[in-house]
Protein backbone atom coordinates (compact mmCIF):
# COMPACT_ATOMS: atom_id res chain seq x y z
CA UNK A 1 0.00 0.00 0.00
CA UNK A 2 1.53 3.27 -1.02
CA UNK A 3 1.50 6.12 2.00
CA UNK A 4 0.25 9.47 1.59
CA UNK A 5 2.88 12.16 1.46
CA UNK A 6 3.27 16.30 1.26
CA UNK A 7 5.81 18.25 -0.57
CA UNK A 8 7.00 21.79 0.27
CA UNK A 9 8.81 23.39 -1.55
CA UNK A 10 9.56 27.83 -1.70
CA UNK A 11 11.02 29.73 -4.85
CA UNK A 12 11.75 33.10 -5.48
CA UNK A 13 9.21 35.54 -7.42
CA UNK A 14 11.34 35.44 -10.60
CA UNK A 15 9.88 34.50 -13.80
CA UNK A 16 12.90 32.44 -14.76
CA UNK A 17 12.63 29.84 -12.08
CA UNK A 18 9.28 27.88 -12.44
CA UNK A 19 11.13 25.30 -14.99
CA UNK A 20 14.07 25.07 -12.36
CA UNK A 21 11.43 24.15 -9.49
CA UNK A 22 9.31 22.01 -11.31
CA UNK A 23 12.44 20.00 -12.15
CA UNK A 24 13.12 20.15 -8.37
CA UNK A 25 9.33 19.05 -7.93
CA UNK A 26 9.69 16.04 -9.72
CA UNK A 27 12.64 15.11 -8.13
CA UNK A 28 11.37 14.92 -4.74
CA UNK A 29 7.84 13.40 -5.84
CA UNK A 30 10.50 10.40 -7.07
CA UNK A 31 12.52 10.69 -3.88
CA UNK A 32 9.49 10.02 -2.14
CA UNK A 33 8.48 7.01 -4.55
CA UNK A 34 11.37 5.24 -4.24
CA UNK A 35 10.92 5.48 -0.30
CA UNK A 36 7.20 4.08 -0.62
CA UNK A 37 5.47 7.07 -0.77
CA UNK A 38 3.41 9.03 -3.33
CA UNK A 39 2.70 12.45 -3.90
CA UNK A 40 -0.37 13.63 -5.68
CA UNK A 41 -0.44 17.50 -7.61
CA UNK A 42 -3.01 18.59 -4.70
CA UNK A 43 -0.41 17.33 -1.90
CA UNK A 44 2.17 20.09 -3.65
CA UNK A 45 2.53 23.08 -1.22
CA UNK A 46 4.91 25.95 -2.94
CA UNK A 47 5.48 29.20 -1.91
CA UNK A 48 6.69 31.89 -4.54
CA UNK A 49 8.52 34.20 -1.64
CA UNK A 50 11.91 33.28 0.29
CA UNK A 51 10.38 35.56 3.32
CA UNK A 52 9.58 33.36 6.07
CA UNK A 53 5.76 35.72 6.78
CA UNK A 54 4.88 35.41 3.07
CA UNK A 55 4.62 31.85 3.08
CA UNK A 56 0.86 30.79 3.44
CA UNK A 57 1.45 27.31 1.88
CA UNK A 58 3.70 25.87 4.22
CA UNK A 59 1.31 27.68 7.25
CA UNK A 60 -1.65 25.38 4.67
CA UNK A 61 0.51 22.05 5.05
CA UNK A 62 0.71 22.31 9.05
CA UNK A 63 -3.30 22.62 9.22
CA UNK A 64 -3.87 19.77 6.70
CA UNK A 65 -0.94 18.19 8.34
CA UNK A 66 -2.96 14.99 9.78
CA UNK A 67 -3.76 13.85 6.37
CA UNK A 68 -0.11 12.85 5.46
CA UNK A 69 2.04 9.95 6.68
CA UNK A 70 5.30 11.83 5.84
CA UNK A 71 6.94 14.84 4.59
CA UNK A 72 9.37 15.38 1.68
CA UNK A 73 11.81 18.49 0.63
CA UNK A 74 14.87 19.38 -0.66
CA UNK A 75 16.44 19.98 2.54
CA UNK A 76 16.08 21.44 6.02
CA UNK A 77 16.71 24.67 5.08
CA UNK A 78 13.03 25.18 3.37
CA UNK A 79 11.48 23.96 6.91
CA UNK A 80 12.83 26.69 8.05
CA UNK A 81 15.71 29.34 7.62
CA UNK A 82 16.15 29.37 11.07
CA UNK A 83 17.72 26.65 12.79
CA UNK A 84 16.01 26.19 16.02
CA UNK A 85 12.89 27.02 14.39
CA UNK A 86 13.11 24.23 12.10
CA UNK A 87 13.92 21.41 14.97
CA UNK A 88 11.24 22.48 16.62
CA UNK A 89 8.59 22.60 13.58
CA UNK A 90 10.57 18.97 12.79
CA UNK A 91 9.46 17.56 16.12
CA UNK A 92 6.12 18.69 16.39
CA UNK A 93 5.75 16.82 12.72
CA UNK A 94 7.37 13.80 14.48
CA UNK A 95 5.77 13.84 17.69
CA UNK A 96 2.14 13.43 15.05
CA UNK A 97 3.57 10.12 13.58
CA UNK A 98 4.62 12.49 10.25
CA UNK A 99 8.19 11.54 8.87
CA UNK A 100 10.24 14.00 7.21
CA UNK A 101 12.69 12.85 4.55
CA UNK A 102 14.99 15.63 2.20
CA UNK A 103 17.22 14.77 -0.40
CA UNK A 104 20.43 16.87 0.64
CA UNK A 105 20.35 16.50 4.33
CA UNK A 106 18.85 12.80 4.42
CA UNK A 107 15.62 12.14 7.09
CA UNK A 108 14.46 13.25 10.71
CA UNK A 109 14.43 12.11 13.98
CA UNK A 110 14.80 13.30 17.42
CA UNK A 111 15.81 10.06 19.67
CA UNK A 112 16.77 9.20 22.88
CA UNK A 113 20.09 10.09 24.03
CA UNK A 114 22.29 7.24 24.94
CA UNK A 115 23.08 8.26 28.25
CA UNK A 116 24.08 4.94 29.76
CA UNK A 117 26.80 4.80 27.19
CA UNK A 118 30.39 5.22 27.70
CA UNK A 119 30.86 7.66 25.49
CA UNK A 120 33.74 10.27 24.82
CA UNK A 121 32.32 13.81 23.92
CA UNK A 122 33.59 17.23 23.40
CA UNK A 123 31.74 19.94 24.66
CA UNK A 124 30.88 23.37 22.64
CA UNK A 125 29.70 26.85 23.49
CA UNK A 126 29.59 30.04 21.16
CA UNK A 127 28.79 33.10 22.75
CA UNK A 128 28.60 36.67 20.79
CA UNK A 129 28.67 39.68 22.57
CA UNK A 130 30.82 41.95 24.17
CA UNK A 131 33.84 40.97 25.85
CA UNK A 132 33.36 40.71 29.86
CA UNK A 133 29.96 39.35 29.23
CA UNK A 134 31.74 36.03 27.50
CA UNK A 135 34.29 36.13 30.49
CA UNK A 136 31.86 35.13 32.73
CA UNK A 137 29.30 33.34 30.84
CA UNK A 138 31.99 30.65 29.35
CA UNK A 139 32.75 29.11 32.38
CA UNK A 140 30.00 28.82 34.04
CA UNK A 141 28.47 26.81 30.69
CA UNK A 142 31.46 25.20 31.07
CA UNK A 143 30.07 23.68 34.39
CA UNK A 144 27.04 23.23 33.46
CA UNK A 145 27.95 20.54 30.95
CA UNK A 146 30.51 18.96 33.13
CA UNK A 147 27.64 18.55 35.90
CA UNK A 148 25.48 16.76 33.36
CA UNK A 149 27.58 14.36 31.77
CA UNK A 150 28.24 13.66 35.87
CA UNK A 151 25.06 13.38 37.26
CA UNK A 152 23.12 12.31 33.92
CA UNK A 153 25.46 9.95 31.88
CA UNK A 154 28.31 8.17 31.85
CA UNK A 155 29.92 10.15 29.32
CA UNK A 156 33.25 11.51 29.94
CA UNK A 157 34.50 14.87 28.61
CA UNK A 158 37.75 14.62 26.82
CA UNK A 159 37.99 18.30 26.30
CA UNK A 160 35.70 21.56 26.04
CA UNK A 161 35.54 24.47 23.07
CA UNK A 162 34.45 27.53 22.69
CA UNK A 163 34.19 30.28 20.59
CA UNK A 164 33.85 34.21 21.49
CA UNK A 165 32.94 36.67 19.46
CA UNK A 166 30.92 40.40 19.08
CA UNK A 167 28.97 38.77 15.81
CA UNK A 168 27.94 35.60 14.83
CA UNK A 169 30.27 35.08 11.40
CA UNK A 170 31.50 31.62 10.02
CA UNK A 171 35.22 32.94 10.24
CA UNK A 172 34.78 33.38 13.99
CA UNK A 173 33.62 29.31 14.95
CA UNK A 174 37.52 28.34 14.89
CA UNK A 175 37.23 26.45 17.83
CA UNK A 176 34.11 24.36 16.03
CA UNK A 177 36.25 24.26 12.84
CA UNK A 178 39.08 22.63 15.95
CA UNK A 179 36.22 19.69 16.87
CA UNK A 180 35.58 18.93 13.18
CA UNK A 181 39.45 18.61 12.66
CA UNK A 182 39.42 16.28 15.53
CA UNK A 183 36.42 14.80 15.20
CA UNK A 184 37.37 10.82 15.58
CA UNK A 185 38.63 11.22 19.24
CA UNK A 186 34.93 12.12 20.12
CA UNK A 187 31.41 10.15 19.73
CA UNK A 188 29.37 12.74 20.81
CA UNK A 189 29.53 16.83 20.72
CA UNK A 190 27.46 18.49 23.71
CA UNK A 191 25.82 21.91 23.14
CA UNK A 192 23.25 23.97 25.14
CA UNK A 193 21.48 24.54 21.87
CA UNK A 194 21.62 23.79 18.36
CA UNK A 195 21.76 27.26 17.48
CA UNK A 196 24.97 27.41 18.83
CA UNK A 197 26.27 24.94 16.51
CA UNK A 198 24.91 27.18 13.87
CA UNK A 199 22.10 29.69 13.80
CA UNK A 200 21.27 29.45 10.18
CA UNK A 201 19.71 26.35 9.08
CA UNK A 202 21.79 25.86 5.96
CA UNK A 203 25.35 26.79 7.23
CA UNK A 204 23.83 24.55 10.48
CA UNK A 205 23.40 21.56 7.86
CA UNK A 206 27.13 21.85 6.72
CA UNK A 207 28.71 22.30 9.63
CA UNK A 208 27.11 19.23 11.16
CA UNK A 209 27.93 16.80 8.05
CA UNK A 210 31.61 17.90 8.34
CA UNK A 211 31.31 16.97 12.06
CA UNK A 212 29.76 13.14 11.33
CA UNK A 213 28.59 12.88 14.78
CA UNK A 214 25.64 12.58 16.98
CA UNK A 215 24.74 16.00 18.93
CA UNK A 216 23.45 16.35 22.46
CA UNK A 217 21.59 19.93 23.11
CA UNK A 218 20.60 20.48 26.49
CA UNK A 219 17.73 22.34 24.98
CA UNK A 220 16.44 20.28 22.17
CA UNK A 221 17.95 17.27 22.68
CA UNK A 222 19.48 14.19 20.76
CA UNK A 223 20.09 14.29 17.15
CA UNK A 224 21.78 11.34 15.81
CA UNK A 225 24.04 11.67 12.86
CA UNK A 226 22.70 9.37 10.01
CA UNK A 227 24.70 9.28 6.25
CA UNK A 228 22.05 10.28 3.82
Amino acid sequence: MIKPAACYHFTNKSEKRPIVVLKQIEEIRKFASLNGYEIQDEDIYLDRSLKFMEHPEFDRFLNNSDKYEALFAKDFYHISKNTSRCLHIMQELQDKGIKIYTIENGNFTLEDAPIEKPLQIATYTSRFGEVKEMKEFIPVKNDIFRLFTKKKTMWKVIRQYCDESKTQNNGDQIQLHEIIKNRNKYDLLLVDSINDVHWRTSNFCKLRNALGMDIYSLQDGFLPYREK
